[in-house]
């Protein structure tokens, strides 16, 4: 078994700078909600916050965040920095309180059979009409392998079709299933013309598989992780 403190000092978490975010992340956290379009002191619940920076960074938004963590020490650092955090312990998550729960790069951590779990919890402590976000590293490509094969914590890969699946025995609508939101402005002029050369040719790519061998297929095959979008009726 892993222990906790050896995992943490493997990821390279300092305490210190728990609850901290970078501009780069902030911009991606815009991005991947953006869409989603929900009102100021919305109700956020985060599954596995982690080192905090979604956390912080929804708190800096207005929003009403709170999160659950696994890892007791995350938690009570959380709990120091004034952050509303408690266990995974915890019997669900409610019922009808969050306009959106979000996971990222958790799922993966997780068995099938607690995925489900998971996600019926999720159901039922989403308010009518709201939203579940998760990322995790991307089951249909070879450019997913590296990010869920680099984590010994990781368990479960899962593709386009687990995700029809999940979304069916979760009883929630699926509203996307893509790759991660890219970042394409940065201060320095000439990396945002690399990103934005990558980014047009990462499309030209993806149409062309598409074309050629998946015609049906509407995940994001030349991304590393995927973000999946989930609805409460």
């Amino acid at each position: 078994m892993l222990k906790d403190e050896n995992y943490l000092n493997w990821k390279g978490w300092d305490p210190n700078l728990f609850g901290s975010f970078t501009p780069k992340e902030s911009q991606r956290f815009c991005l991947e909600l953006k869409s989603l379009k929900l009102k100021r002191a919305a109700r956020i619940l985060e599954i596995g916050f982690g080192h905090g920076h979604f956390m912080a960074w929804a708190k800096s938004q207005d929003y009403r965040v709170e999160g659950i963590e696994k890892n007791p020490h995350l938690v009570e650092i959380a709990i120091q920095k004034s952050f509303l955090a408690t266990s995974t312990d915890r019997e669900g998550y409610g019922n009808e309180q969050y306009d959106l729960i979000a996971a990222w790069d958790v799922l993966e951590h997780m068995s099938h059979n607690e995925i489900e779990i998971c996600l019926n919890n999720v159901r039922k402590a989403l308010v009518p009409g709201g939203y579940f976000i998760a990322k995790c590293p991307n089951g249909d490509s070879p450019l997913g392998l590296a990010h869920q094969n680099g984590d010994i914590t990781h368990q479960t890969s899962i593709g386009y079709h687990k995700w029809t699946f999940l979304a069916q025995q979760s009883q929630m609508n699926i509203v996307s299933i893509r790759g991660t939101k890219k970042v394409i402005i940065y201060p320095n002029p000439m990396i945002t013309l690399i990103k934005f050369i990558n980014w047009v040719l990462r499309k030209i790519a993806q149409w062309l598989y598409s074309k050629l061998f998946l015609p049906h297929y509407k995940n994001d095959y030349f991304s590393a992780d995927t973000v999946v979008v989930f609805r409460k009726n």
